[in-house]
């Protein structure tokens, strides 16, 4: 599996943000076409964007206790009232990883599970598709 070519890819908030990275990678690496309700609203204000994501989150996936490779990664960032960062989970060379970009990072990264509270993130939950 060529994760290679999602790393780097530069953060924008109207045009590639978590959610867009999240839907890209499903698109061209699982062949899956997810589509958010409606129009999807860009909200800039992390407030806002934490409560989008949320509540797409119930709509598009079900809570897994096993992740497999593609399945959602919820995260919250510190301060946050509620989880509202999505990243997609891997298992690479016997450890789990998650593919996620905010503003912060710049870019698109691929971080071990175990590394994300140093990055000031809470691991949530793992998501399957539907």
């Amino acid at each position: 599996m060529n994760v290679d070519r999602f790393i780097g890819i530069p953060y924008d908030a109207r045009h590639m943000d978590c959610a867009d990275l999240a839907l890209l990678v499903q698109r061209e690496l699982f062949g899956r076409e997810v589509l958010l309700p409606g129009k999807r609203p860009r909200p800039l204000r992390p407030a806002e964007q934490d409560a989008a994501i949320a509540a797409y989150s119930v709509q598009l996936a079900d809570p897994v206790i096993n992740p497999m490779d593609g399945d959602a990664v919820l995260m919250r960032e510190i301060g946050a009232a509620q989880a509202g960062h999505i990243g997609t989970y891997f298992f690479l060379n016997f450890t789990p990883y998650v593919l996620h970009t905010t503003a912060l990072l710049g870019a698109s990264v691929l971080h071990r599970m175990q590394d994300l509270s140093a990055t000031g993130l809470t691991l949530e939950g793992f998501y399957r598709w539907k």
